[in-house]
């Protein structure tokens, strides 16, 4: 089926997190886990990210935005219609020669690609010791009933359990044009007023406002973050630090980097050691990256 996407068009990884990650922050600890492993993408590609919570894991599945779902959303399909206890939760093991596919109920919840044949007992026992999950049921499926999976369902009745957290969104352009047009009708609205009160002759009256908003306005004025941001890019690039978040607030931003050299985050500690407010650095499971929060005060 030309909008399922294969094995070989699926690229996957799993990495070990000490907690789930908010939302906001799911995109770029994603491009940042596939950009430490060399996982190669592009900003079309689907990216699904799930959270496997029995063992503090993510799952990034990467394929091209020309695929509406993955073969191994299929395997399932037969099944999902079929009655669960009520109140508990099943995994269902789906096993072929090349991969195998667990489901949490009637959900996608892992899938790897088997570099070597298992029998049924080592493959359960690497489950429960790599997931922390107990299989209730277990499904061999030939090459024959996979290519007939493929081929007679109809990719339109299926429903993915993931969205795509690679997909751009214009809420902020949105909300850029309606602050512009918002400005645009605010000015217009003082001006005529303005010169109603031009008309009517209160010149005085018009003054004393005029002088009010003025001293409003420069007590109010928004301070560009501009310079900050500028030298913020400059000290990461400076130590081979990547960013993956970056929080600005008047007074104070909120910035945290990972790198493969610890020595790398003091170095970038010590450039903002005047402003620094707090700091944290923790190493990923299995992984020799670090990763610092930092507070620092701004001018």
């Amino acid at each position: 089926m030309k909008n399922i996407a294969a094995l070989s068009d699926i690229k996957s990884l799993i990495v070990n997190v000490s907690e789930e990650i908010t939302q906001k922050n799911l995109l770029n600890f994603a491009h940042t886990s596939l950009d430490i492993d060399g996982i190669e993408y592009s900003s079309i590609d689907i990216i699904y990210c799930n959270f496997l919570k029995y063992s503090k894991q993510y799952q990034l599945l990467v394929f091209p935005n020309n695929f509406k779902h993955m073969i191994i959303e299929l395997l399932n399909y037969q099944d999902k219609k079929r009655d669960e206890l009520k109140g508990l939760i099943t995994f269902r093991l789906y096993i072929t020669k090349t991969f195998f596919v667990i489901y949490e109920n009637n959900k996608l919840y892992s899938y790897q690609i088997l570099n070597q044949e298992y029998s049924k007992d080592e493959l359960l026992n690497f489950i429960d010791k790599n997931f922390n999950i107990v299989i209730s049921e277990i499904n061999e499926i030939s090459d024959i009933e996979l290519k007939n999976i493929t081929e007679n369902i109809d990719d339109n009745e299926i429903i993915s359990s993931f969205s795509n957290i690679n997909r751009k969104s214009n809420k902020s352009f949105l909300l850029y044009i309606l602050y512009l047009v918002v400005c645009v009708f605010t000015t217009i609205i003082y001006q005529s007023y303005e010169n109603k009160l031009f008309n009517d002759k209160k010149l005085n009256k018009i003054n004393t406002y005029k002088k009010e908003y003025l001293e409003i306005s420069k007590i109010l004025k928004f301070k560009p973050f501009k310079t900050e941001y500028i030298k913020l890019i400059n000290t990461a690039n400076k130590f081979n630090l990547k960013i993956i978040s970056f929080n600005y607030s008047p007074g104070n931003m909120n910035i945290k980097v990972s790198t493969k050299k610890k020595d790398s985050i003091y170095l970038f500690l010590n450039d903002y050691q005047n402003n620094l407010l707090a700091n944290s650095i923790v190493q990923l499971n299995s992984k020799d990256v670090f990763v610092s929060t930092i507070n620092v005060k701004t001018n």
